[in-house]
C-alpha cells in the first residue's frame, strides 16, 4: 500500500521533478524537504487525534480543499505564464512561483485534504484501537514519508539530468506548460475531492 501510494502521480512528484529540472539538483530536495515537513504536520495529527477532526467538519474540510486546489491553479498559472513568455536567454530565468521549492513542498502538502483523507481510510485497516493507536498511526505515516523520501530523491536526481541537457530550450517550454495544465488538472481534482 505505502509503495502504491509514493509511486501515484501527485503534486509532490510534480513539484520535485519541476523545480529539479528547472533548477536543480538542490532545488529538488528542498522541495523535498518541504513535503517532509508536511508529512511531519499529518503525523503529529495523527498522534494527537486531529486527523479525525478535518473529515468530522465539513466546513474545515472544505476551506482546506478550496486553498489547496486555488494554490496548485496559481502554481499552475505561473508555470504555463513562464511557458509562454520565456524569460530572454541573457536574464535569470525568474521561476520563483508561489514561493521557494520548500515553501511549495510544504504548502502543497499541507493544504492538501486528501492526504489525510487517505490516512483516515488507511489507517484503521493497519492500526489497532489500543493506547497505542496514535503511535502506530504516525510510524505508518513516517514509512509513507520514508518512502516518498526515497522516491522524491531518485525522481530529482533524474529530472536534474534531464533538465541539464534540454536547457532552456523550446523543449523546457513544452515542459513547463505540460506541469502548469498538470497542476490546473490536479487542482481541479481536488476540488471536486470528497470527504469519508
Amino acid at each position: 500500500m505505502s509503495i502504491g501510494l509514493v509511486l501515484l502521480p501527485g503534486p509532490d512528484t510534480m513539484l520535485v521533478a519541476g523545480h529539479a529540472a528547472r533548477r536543480g539538483f538542490k532545488a529538488g530536495m528542498a522541495a523535498i524537504g518541504g513535503i517532509q515537513l508536511g508529512g511531519l504536520f499529518y503525523m503529529l495529527l495523527c498522534g494527537f487525534g486531529f486527523l479525525s477532526v478535518l473529515n468530522a467538519v465539513p466546513g474545515l474540510f472544505l476551506g482546506v480543499k478550496i486553498a489547496g486546489a486555488l494554490y496548485l491553479a496559481w502554481m499552475g498559472f505561473g508555470l504555463l505564464r513562464g511557458a509562454i513568455k520565456p524569460t530572454p536567454a541573457s536574464e535569470t530565468p525568474k521561476v520563483r512561483i508561489g514561493g521557494s521549492p520548500f515553501a511549495q513542498g510544504l504548502v502543497s502538502t499541507v493544504l492538501n485534504p486528501k492526504v489525510a483523507i487517505f490516512f483516515l481510510a488507511a489507517l484503521p485497516q493497519f492500526v489497532g484501537t489500543g493506547p497505542d493507536a496514535p503511535w502506530q498511526g504516525m510510524l505508518l505515516i513516517a514509512i509513507v514519508y520514508g518512502l516518498g523520501f526515497l522516491w522524491c530523491a531518485l525522481l530529482a536526481l533524474l529530472a536534474t539530468k534531464a533538465g541539464r541537457k534540454v536547457g532552456q530550450s523550446s523543449a523546457m517550454r513544452w515542459f513547463e506548460g505540460a506541469m502548469g495544465v498538470g497542476f490546473f488538472g490536479l487542482a481541479g481534482r481536488l476540488a471536486l475531492a470528497r470527504n469519508i
